[in-house]
């Protein structure tokens, strides 16, 4: 069987260590969290400035905040991230954080992305088919067949295969993914330094030859339900389609389909047997127009798509003269869309001075726009 064989963005990170510190310290600010962290990250420039600045702004928006960054508290959660920035330090952990180019791509275009992802294996590849697969942790032998003959027909497509290691579907997708030679990542609701369930620990090596494991968690962190919750919107923001297998009415992986469909992504669902307790969240979600219904890999690949891939043949491109500005913006780019914001950010430019460069990108045919102010070369 032969391995799919991804190009890996392996760049030193860039962030310096007092800005690492304070982007792992501001989610874990009160009423602060993911998406109102990249808010503040925004206004005030980096994680930093937002610890030095937020106490003494007058502005209206951000008073209620501010009072809650002068509670004695605030130098403790400093303290703590200084504390796991050493244990990355001293136990070599990599991480990657929203701002370095190797930030998994389709995690930019959710509101509530992590701002830093630690990982283990190797690092997420920049490449646009990926498929999310979850469901029931105590799946029918008949929801089991379909997993693994559903995995067996996407694998002429190559995607990478996302999930969250966990008991059932979980687990039968991603040892599915390597029978049949394909990348795969588990997203853990603890820190990377750990694995849940134990049992599973003996499949982990195998998944890190090709693929790896992320978690948004500190190092050591235990297993928590807030976390495991927490955890389905990035298994969701990674796919570009998230497929469900057997859930529950009241199942773990409806919520992954319903962040998958906050993020504009394709959701599937395999229809199953009719009286099956583990088929009627499936069911509902097909009834109620959530997820598309699905009975075969070929059906996902139609709908998205998608063509078979054969060895990669490069193929020539009409060279196209750009200056060196232009240059160092193509380079922060890729295949994948990407928010002007995000360029400007790691091109070091103004957003000013990177839309007029987009511009001129674009009448050369370097790059094109896409819905949301998002770029990608072509």
């Amino acid at each position: 069987m032969k391995t799919s064989v991804f190009v890996f963005l392996q760049e030193p990170n860039l962030m310096e260590k007092t800005e690492l510190i304070a982007t792992l310290a501001l989610p874990k600010m009160p009423k602060v969290g993911c998406k109102t962290a990249r808010k503040l990250i925004r206004h005030f420039g980096n994680a930093a400035a937002v610890f030095e600045k937020i106490e003494h702004t007058t502005q209206s928006q951000f008073e209620a905040l501010s009072k809650v960054f002068r509670r004695p508290e605030t130098q403790n959660i400093l303290k703590a991230a200084e504390k796991e920035v050493a244990l990355i330090e001293k136990r070599n952990i990599h991480w990657v954080a929203y701002s370095d180019t190797d930030f998994p791509a389709p995690l930019h275009q959710c509101t509530d992305a992590p701002l830093v992802l630690f990982y283990s294996g190797q690092p997420f590849p920049n490449t646009t088919r990926i498929i999310s697969i979850v469901g029931t942790r105590q799946p029918s032998e008949h929801g089991k067949a379909f997993v693994r003959q559903l995995v067996k027909e996407l694998a002429p497509y190559q995607p990478i295969i996302v999930s969250g290691f966990a008991y059932g579907v979980d687990i039968e997708a991603q040892l599915a993914a390597l029978d049949n030679g394909l990348v795969t990542f588990g997203c853990f609701g603890h820190g990377i330094l750990g694995c849940y369930p134990k049992q599973h620990a003996k499949y982990r090596k195998r998944i890190e030859e090709t693929g790896g494991f992320l978690s948004e968690v500190w190092a050591k962190e235990p297993f928590q339900r807030a976390h495991f919750l927490q955890r389905n919107r990035i298994i969701a923001g990674l796919g570009q389609a998230t497929i469900i297998v057997e859930s529950r009415e009241k199942g773990g992986a409806l919520t992954t389909a319903h962040y998958a469909n906050s993020y504009q992504r394709d959701v599937f669902a395999a229809p199953g047997r009719p009286n099956d307790v583990t088929a009627s969240g499936c069911l509902e979600l097909i009834k109620t127009r959530q997820a598309e219904c699905i009975t075969s890999g070929e059906d996902v690949a139609r709908a998205l798509g998608w063509k078979q891939r054969q060895n990669p043949i490069p193929q020539a491109k009409l060279f196209i003269e750009l200056n060196e500005k232009e240059k160092q913006v193509i380079s922060h780019m890729g295949g994948t869309p990407k928010h002007i914001d995000l360029i400007a950010l790691q091109a070091n430019l103004k957003v000013s001075e990177i839309a007029s460069i987009l511009f001129q990108l674009e009448m050369k045919g370097a790059v094109m726009a896409q819905a949301g102010k998002q770029f990608k070369t072509i």
